[in-house]
């Protein structure tokens, strides 16, 4: 069950500490950060890349199991926050993961490298973070 713990929370997270660390660098060095975008890029699209390697890697070894977080987290005692991760929402984390890394990809040559352009990318890894969480938390095999 630890192994299992550890690869069902490494999919959201990934992405999220890879945001968070760019947020802090970019708020403790602005000038040079902007100036780093491929790096920033390239950091995100591999935060990703990973979670939908895991993903795909318990997709493949056919895990499905559900995680209590009220367990784990005494902050929600009172509710009922359930991990589903069973073969839909693997395949759904898969498909918005490399539908995300093509939107990376696309802005990286497309968009102009300004000033924005890492709040983007960090945004979009917040962005990417949070719907793979709530994927997980929505039980998409009871819906089909």
């Amino acid at each position: 069950m630890g192994n299992f713990i550890n690869s069902i929370t490494l999919i959201p997270l990934i992405p999220l500490a890879t945001s968070v660390l760019i947020l802090i660098l970019l708020v403790s060095f602005n000038r040079t950060l902007n100036r780093l975008t491929k790096p920033v890029t390239a950091l995100v699209a591999l935060s990703l890349l990973s979670s939908a390697f895991i993903s795909s890697f318990d997709f493949y070894k056919k895990i499905e199991e559900e995680l209590v977080l009220s367990e784990l987290l005494k902050f929600f005692e009172e509710k009922n926050l359930v991990i589903h991760l069973n073969l839909v929402n693997e395949e759904i984390i898969i498909f918005f993961s490399l539908i995300m890394i093509l939107i990376i990809g696309i802005s990286f040559y497309k968009l102009p490298r300004k000033k924005g352009y890492v709040s983007l990318m960090i945004s979009l890894g917040l962005i990417s973070s949070s719907v793979i969480l709530s994927i997980l938390l929505i039980d998409f095999s009871a819906l089909i």
